[in-house]
C-alpha cells in the first residue's frame, strides 16, 4: 500500500524541482543551472509486445551460497543497441525471478568482448554509467 511518506519521497522532485541541484551535487553529478523538467507517467507496462530474448539463461545454485543467474549473450560484433537491451535483459530478470543477474557477453574476437564490457552510457552526461556486473571474453582471453 502506497503511504504518505512513500509519496513525499518522490513527489517533492516534481514539486520542487530546484532541490535536484543539492541533491545531484552530494552525489558528485553535475546538474545544469538552466534545465526544463517534465513530470512524465511513470507507468512503464509496455503497451505493445517487444520481443527481447536472452540468448541462454541459467539459474546457478553453488553448494556454499545464494543461487543467482547467469544471462549469457554471444557477440559477433559491436551492435549499439546491445548498450539498452543488455540492462533491460537484466532488470527484466532480475524483477521476474527475484535474483541477482550476472550478464556473461562472449564475443569472438577481443575488440568486441573490450566495447562489450561497458561501461555504455545511459544518456546523461555526467553521473552513474552502468549499475550491473558484466564479464566479456573473447577466445583470445580465455586461453
Amino acid at each position: 500500500m502506497v503511504s504518505s511518506a512513500h509519496e513525499g519521497l518522490h513527489r517533492i522532485f516534481q514539486e520542487r524541482p530546484e532541490i535536484l541541484a543539492p541533491v545531484f551535487r552530494a552525489l558528485g553529478v553535475a546538474f545544469p543551472e538552466k534545465a526544463t523538467l517534465d513530470a512524465l507517467t511513470p507507468d512503464v507496462t509496455e503497451t505493445k509486445p517487444l520481443e527481447r530474448r536472452v540468448d541462454t539463461v541459467l539459474r546457478i545454485g553453488p553448494s556454499d551460497g545464494d543461487d543467482f543467474l547467469l544471462a549469457v549473450e554471444s557477440q559477433g560484433a559491436r551492435k549499439p543497441e546491445k548498450e539498452s537491451s543488455w540492462p533491460y535483459y537484466v532488470a527484466h530478470l532480475q524483477a521476474k525471478y527475484r535474483l541477482p543477474v550476472l550478464l556473461l557477453v562472449v564475443c569472438q574476437d577481443l575488440p568486441t568482448a573490450k566495447w562489450a564490457a561497458g561501461p555504455f552510457d545511459c544518456g546523461t552526461r555526467a553521473g552513474p554509467r552502468s549499475a550491473r556486473t558484466r564479464w566479456s571474453s573473447a577466445p583470445t582471453t580465455c586461453r
